[in-house]
């Protein structure tokens, strides 16, 4: 499992690294921080099913999951995030409306950058994907229906990370500083955006769920 979002994220970073040394370009340099802090819940979760497996003490056991686990909530968002780092693209001119005819740019690096954009966005789906999908197993070990309220729950608070991280700036760690940091505070408009990234990666993640269940179709 680990191997899966490995390859994308080594191929981003190697692109990301090549435009860095061989062109002096590091506009696309902030995706490796977005990619290490998608990798943290990743890792988390794979830590948490190890313990959950394990044949240590209950209390011990029940104490390190809740720990790990809250950690785990919080540094969520940042796979999903990715989502949004394509907005990173209009930097660049692919196309352009010339005489009422669409014009499309050659220039290399342009194109060089939305390969990383998609292996990104790509990369923080599979991450998330799998991230969420190990502790859903774990939590439908004991409830299937409440497993699926877990994921409509991750996947709305997710929203709500992605418009704390994009407007306020805010990373994982500094989430108790969301009250001093908002400005103009509109609950409808945070709502409102919440829940439609909030939907949209519940549709995701709902997707994949049902793409690996094809392979058990007898």
């Amino acid at each position: 499992m680990f191997l899966i979002p490995f390859f994308p994220t080594l191929t981003t970073a190697v692109l990301v690294l090549y435009e860095m040394i061989f062109y002096g370009n590091w506009q696309t340099a902030f995706l490796l921080l977005n990619l290490l802090l998608a990798w943290v819940p990743f890792l988390l979760s794979l830590l948490i099913c190890f313990l959950y497996n394990s044949d240590i003490k209950a209390v011990f056991k029940t104490t390190f999951m809740f720990v790990l686990g809250i950690i785990w909530f919080l540094f969520y968002p940042n796979a999903p995030y990715l989502l949004t780092d394509i907005i990173h693209i209009q930097t660049n001119d692919y196309v352009v409306l010339k005489d009422h005819v669409f014009i499309y740019s050659f220039k290399f690096i342009s194109w060089f950058e939305l390969a990383q954009f998609i292996l990104t966005i790509f990369t923080g789906i599979i991450v998330g994907f799998l991230s969420l999908f190990i502790i859903h197993k774990i939590i439908a070990d004991k409830s299937k229906f409440m497993s699926w309220i877990f994921v409509a729950f991750i996947s709305l608070t997710s929203g709500f990370g992605i418009y704390v991280g994009r407007f306020l700036r805010l990373n994982s760690w500094e989430i108790l500083n969301i009250f001093s940091t908002a400005k103009d505070f509109n609950i409808f408009k945070i709502i409102e955006f919440s829940s439609f990234f909030g939907i949209i990666w519940f549709l995701i993640y709902f997707s994949l769920y049902e793409i690996g269940k094809i392979g058990k179709i007898n």
